[in-house]
C-alpha cells in the first residue's frame, strides 16, 4: 500500500493546483499577474532526488500525459518536458538528499527550465501570442516567487515524509 501514497498525493496536489489556480486567479481581484502553481512538479522533483531517477521519470511522464490533457490543446509538451526535466535533475546522490537547500535550489531550477521550455514551444508553435518580456513580467517571475514560497516552506516536511516512505517500503519488503 506505501507505493501509492506518491501518486495519491501527487494526484490530490495535481486537483489543487487546478482548483486554486481558478478560485484565487488574480484577473478576478483585478491583479495583472499570474500565479501559476507548479506544485506537483516540485513533488516530482524531490521524488527524483530522494526515491531516484526512474520515480522522478515515470511521474513526470505521467503527470505530464495529465498536464497535456488537461490544459494544454496540444498533446506532448508537458509529457515530454516534465519527463526529460525530472529525468536530468533527479539526482538521486547523498550530498542532494542531505543538502535540503541544494534540492530546494534543484527544483526551481526544475520549474524554470519547464516554464521557459512550456512557453518556448506555445510561442515555437504559435499556439501562444504574448512576447517574452510580458511572460517574464507577468507570469514567470511572480509564478517563481510563489512557487519558491512553496517549496521552501514544504521542502523539511516533504524530505520528513520521502524517508518515512523509505523506512516503511523497507520493512513491508521484509515482511
Amino acid at each position: 500500500m506505501t507505493r501509492y501514497y506518491l501518486f495519491m498525493v501527487l494526484f490530490v496536489l495535481f486537483i489543487i493546483e487546478g482548483t486554486t489556480f481558478q478560485i484565487f486567479a488574480p484577473d478576478q481581484y483585478g491583479v495583472e499577474y499570474l500565479f501559476i502553481p507548479r506544485w506537483v512538479f516540485l513533488v516530482i522533483i524531490f521524488a527524483g532526488i530522494f526515491r531516484g531517477r526512474g520515480t522522478g521519470t515515470f511521474y513526470g511522464i505521467t503527470f505530464g500525459v495529465m498536464y497535456d490533457v488537461i490544459y494544454t490543446s496540444l498533446l506532448g509538451i508537458y509529457t515530454f518536458g516534465m519527463g526529460l526535466i525530472a529525468y536530468l535533475l533527479s539526482l538521486s546522490i547523498p550530498f542532494f538528499q542531505k543538502n535540503l537547500t541544494v534540492a530546494v535550489l534543484t527544483s526551481i531550477l526544475a520549474i524554470t527550465v519547464l516554464d521557459y521550455y512550456v512557453y518556448g514551444m506555445m510561442y515555437l508553435l504559435g499556439l501562444t501570442v504574448i512576447d517574452h518580456h510580458e511572460f517574464l513580467t507577468v507570469r514567470f517571475i511572480p509564478s517563481l516567487i510563489m512557487n519558491m514560497i512553496i517549496i521552501s516552506i514544504f521542502a523539511y516536511p516533504l524530505r520528513k515524509w520521502f524517508h518515512f516512505l523509505k523506512r516503511r517500503m523497507e520493512e513491508e519488503e521484509k515482511i
